[in-house]
């Protein structure tokens, strides 16, 4: 397994792909900073995974398989293993970089809001900052076997533009609500009460557009994980059938 992730790692080294766990959460970080340095916590945790975190997972996942497909996979069906362990190696591959990001952007975050004395710092500790990490590389993690299934019958572009329209609507419309259980809405459902952070970039607190007491509920987090990781296992499992069933023909 350790040969194969260095083998992949060797086709993206010199490109975004192979430094993207720490460009976007830089990016995130400057734009927080940029808009306002004494909020740069609330700004660049709200922006991360509501727009630059779907949008890097997106890109990446997609380049990914997009590399090998204007090859004609013709290299990658020829080799002497079964086409389900290369499709877990690639969705591995950018689960291992998702997982970076999230930790990196978490970290970077919380030093920047000790850094600039920011508003709410004191609240989110390296605790909540990891925890939600975590958290986020968990409930977002179904994408990227959805993003290499879409890309390979939609390509690259349109997955992009899908996913991230599904992210951005999805989240912004049903995290606070009832049905905030769709899986495009679990992760900044799930911020609520952890990072206390609403959709909308606003506080969880009372008086806020869209708050209500149950939001900062832990008790919403197992459920979460629960739809999210199911949503990863058979999203999973239908794009290593399509993608051997493609191997065959």
């Amino acid at each position: 397994m350790w040969n194969n992730l260095c083998a992949e790692q060797m086709k993206y080294r010199h490109t975004f792909l192979g430094k993207a766990f720490l460009v976007a959460p830089l990016l995130t970080l400057l734009l927080g900073i940029k808009l306002s340095p004494a909020y740069v916590v609330l700004t660049s945790f709200n922006w991360w995974y509501m727009f630059l975190l779907p949008a890097m997972l997106s890109i990446v996942s997609c380049s990914c398989g997009e590399k090998d497909r204007k090859l004609g996979e013709k290299a990658v069906f020829t080799l002497p293993v079964s086409l389900k362990r290369v499709r877990l190696i690639k969705i591995f591959y950018c689960s291992l970089w998702l997982f970076l990001a999230c930790i990196v952007q978490c970290i970077l975050t919380f030093v920047a809001g000790q850094i600039f004395q920011a508003k709410y710092s004191d609240t989110i500790t390296i605790f909540h900052a990891l925890f939600a990490g975590v958290l986020l590389f968990l409930t977002y993690s179904w994408q990227v076997p959805l993003c290499l299934l879409l890309e390979q019958k939609c390509g690259a572009a349109a997955t992009i533009l899908i996913n991230m329209a599904a992210n951005i609507i999805l989240s912004a419309n049903f995290a606070t609500e009832g049905m905030w259980l769709i899986p495009y809405a679990v992760p900044a459902r799930l911020m609520c009460p952890v990072l206390k952070i609403l959709p909308n970039g606003l506080p969880a607190e009372p008086g806020n557009i869209t708050f209500s007491p149950q939001l900062l509920s832990w008790e919403s987090i197992l459920p979460g994980l629960v739809v999210t990781c199911l949503c990863f296992v058979v999203v999973t499992e239908i794009s290593i059938r399509v993608y051997e069933r493609k191997g065959m023909k």
